[in-house]
């Protein structure tokens, strides 16, 4: 069994582990961190109100009505299975959950 510090020191190395995947996480974003709440508001809203057509379109609106570059965003929703609006919505908010303000 290990001993109260071996366990410490376990979970500080979990700790850095998890803060080194977030910031990774967060420089991968194709956006500001203040905006991607936003998105995922225009994703919910959009999809509940037209549902999903398989593709990316209300991703793609979004990033027109905000000045954004769609391709690094299609790019960083599909690293995440985001391949359509719906799947963006479900799989990535998802991974960025805990890291959104």
């Amino acid at each position: 069994m290990p001993s109260q510090e071996e366990k410490q020191r376990r979970k500080a190395i979990q700790n850095e582990l998890r803060q080194n995947a977030n910031t990774e996480k967060l420089a991968a974003l194709p956006m500001h961190k203040e905006t991607l709440q936003s998105f995922f508001d225009h994703l919910d809203q959009q999809l509940s109100e037209h549902g999903c057509d398989d593709t990316l379109r209300f991703a793609q609106e979004y990033a027109a009505s905000h000045n954004l570059a769609f391709e690094p965003i299609k790019q960083w929703l599909g690293d995440f299975g985001g391949y359509c609006d719906c799947e963006a919505l479900a799989n990535v908010e998802q991974e960025y959950e805990g890291l959104l303000p």
